[in-house]
């Protein structure tokens, strides 16, 4: 399953507690967070805290992965462009 949004993240996190049967109250307690912040989160607000975030997906069993993108190859000393002036920058 691919997140990107906190809406995504919310509904993700909303549909594993009641899974689990438990109440945001239930939920709160086991991550140690405030019924509020359950709340918040299942609803998608952006400014949550990530610790309570990773804290509260601990508590649902759920584990978080990075997946990253390929790093494009590197290029040769001859393709490589001048480097970055500051002082000389026009934008195009």
């Amino acid at each position: 399953m691919t997140i990107t949004t906190t809406s995504e993240l919310g509904e993700t996190i909303r549909n594993r507690r009641t899974s689990l049967g438990l109440r945001q109250q239930d939920l709160a307690l086991a991550a140690n967070v405030g019924v509020r912040f359950i709340v918040d989160i299942e609803n998608g607000k952006e400014t949550s805290q990530v610790g309570l975030v990773l804290r509260l997906l601990q508590a649902l069993g759920i584990r978080l992965t990075a997946e990253m993108s390929p790093v494009p190859a590197a290029r040769s000393a001859s393709e490589e462009s001048e480097p970055f002036d500051p002082d000389n920058f026009t934008p195009s």
